[in-house]
């Protein structure tokens, strides 16, 4: 548990990368135990299983306590969650690590291939739990190197999950140079494999910072030509966010930020951009207020900006949308982004139909919750640039899907104000980064109270404004890169990693050397 504590101090905010090596050095170190005298099979799946358990339940209650924030502001309703929260929801992510682990102790075996066994079951498994009951990919391991601006660049061949086994492969190699128990005793291969591991890790280093520098070439030739953005950031409480009361003041407080002189004078129409269900209105039925908004802005200035928005099918029957609203200067709404993953507990209740008798319901107070829509696409409309939509929680979400027709930048319009000032803002706009660095193309993040920012192409956060402050951005639209491996392939090169490390394992589990002590049923 200690070990896995230290290991989430790798992530957003205190990126702190080096705490990888110890971390994984000691998980290694553990599982070799597992198979240190006679045991019995279901012996060692069990103490696999619990290594791997106490680790990721010592990284996941530190680093995803802030989730209790949002049940804090109606305490009188929400505060026996919050227990779930805090323990229940790091207990259950914990046991597809302890499954990858059991599985582990069972197939382990000698000197360097071990390394390789670990890293490709812990992604096999993280892959798991970012798809299994609506997947809950939050944090995962590949997250720790997102200071590394150079070697993040690896997310662009094999995404965030592939990154997760690049990852663990490197923290965890230190552990082949010491068998506890055999001081002594350094495994033949051990340093060839660990220099090959290093000039991996230093070309993966060179070749990312060779592709973000001639991709900085790229946006100095472009820079007069790129279209501006204000991105508005209103900072406006979440307590007071739905409050009727307030709802003046929260429209002030937009028409007054997005109204403001631009520095300079953009040569083509300016884009701006608003947060997730930005207004307390159904800004889709209210024409009036969409004009006035339009008149706010300079002229011809087209508007991307989350909202709810209803829709009433032919029996009279409404759903109720979490959306990214596409409104030209005409004042019209043109087109929409669909919240495609709901949170669950937050926006849904699962198995409502067991759960709601006994009192749960999800925090927004909308029965029966929003619906979802049906599926990632790009839009296109004159004036905006293509753009791919990413509501809050759909930013943790790799598109391992390849979309139709390429976009010109990504908007993640999100609301964070759930989760103040904790780590969690900081965790959420870290995975943003990522998405940016896998698909090669820029990304605008409108947040309601922080962090807004404007990501380029290589994951690098090019302006942002501070969390819990009001404000906007203006900044220049940053040039889309040529489509990345992982946009084209997706997974598959995660996939390609797993099959490798099998073949490897495989080869090496037939080769007496890389025996490890026979297995006694008990």
């Amino acid at each position: 548990m200690l070990a896995g504590g230290l290991a989430c101090l790798s992530l957003p905010p205190f990126d702190v990368w080096p705490v990888l090596f110890v971390s994984y050095t000691i998980l290694v170190w553990l599982l070799d135990g597992t198979v240190q005298g006679p045991a019995g099979k279901r012996h060692r799946f069990g103490a696999g299983f619990a290594i791997g358990w106490c680790f990721a339940f010592g990284y996941f209650v530190p680093s995803l306590w802030w989730i209790s924030e949002a049940f804090w502001l109606e305490p009188e309703k929400f505060a026996a969650l919050i227990p779930f929260a805090v323990a229940g929801l790091p207990a259950y992510l914990s046991l597809y690590w302890g499954l990858a682990f059991g599985v582990a102790a069972l197939l382990w075996i000698a000197g360097w291939p071990r390394v390789l066994l670990l890293a490709g079951l812990i992604g096999a498994g993280e892959w798991l739990r970012g798809h299994l009951l609506t997947g809950f990919p939050w944090n995962l391991p590949g997250y720790g190197a997102s200071s590394l601006d150079g070697f993040a660049q690896t997310a662009s061949l094999v995404g965030i999950y592939g990154m997760t086994v690049v990852v663990v492969v490197v923290a965890a190699t230190p552990a082949l140079f010491y068998v506890p128990g055999r001081a002594a005793h350094r495994p033949s291969g051990t340093v060839a494999f660990s220099a090959s591991v290093c000039a991996a890790v230093v070309a993966l280093h060179v070749w990312g910072h060779t592709r973000v520098a001639s991709y900085d070439a790229t946006l100095v030739e472009n820079g007069d030509t790129a279209t501006v953005v204000r991105i508005v950031q209103p900072n406006i409480s979440q307590k007071d966010k739905w409050d009727r009361a307030h709802a003046g003041r929260i429209i002030d407080t937009y028409l007054e930020l997005s109204g403001r002189p631009f520095a300079g004078v953009p040569q083509t129409p300016p884009i701006v951009v608003w947060p997730e269900s930005a207004l307390p209105r159904l800004i889709g039925e209210e024409h009036g207020l969409r004009a006035r908004i339009m008149a706010s802005l300079p002229a011809g200035t087209p508007l991307l900006t989350g909202g709810l928005h209803r829709v009433t099918d032919a029996y009279g029957s409404a759903s109720i949308f979490n959306s990214l609203l596409a409104i030209p200067a005409g004042g019209q709404i043109a087109a929409r982004h669909d919240k495609v993953r709901l949170v669950p507990f937050g926006e849904f209740l699962p198995f409502q139909w067991l759960l709601e008798p006994l009192g749960l319901r999800q925090l927004v107070n909308l029965p029966p919750g929003f619906s979802a829509g049906g599926e990632d696409r790009v839009i296109r409309l004159d004036g905006i640039p293509a753009f791919a939509g990413f509501i809050c929680y759909e930013a943790v979400f790799p598109r391992s899907v390849p979309y139709a027709s390429r976009p010109e930048m990504l908007v993640n319009a999100t609301n964070d104000a759930w989760f103040g000032t904790s780590g969690g803002p900081h965790q959420h706009l870290g995975h943003a980064r990522f998405r940016a660095i896998e698909q090669g193309v820029p990304m605008i993040r409108a947040a309601n109270t922080g962090i807004s920012a404007m990501i380029d192409a290589t994951g690098r956060v090019q302006a942002k404004l501070a969390l819990g402050t009001a404000g906007h951005l203006d900044v220049a639209m940053p040039a889309v890169m040529a489509a990345t491996p992982y946009s084209v392939i997706g997974d598959l090169g995660f996939l390609v990693l797993l099959v490798l490390i099998s073949g490897i394992y495989i080869i090496c589990r037939r080769m007496k050397k890389f025996c490890v002590p026979e297995v006694h049923e008990n």
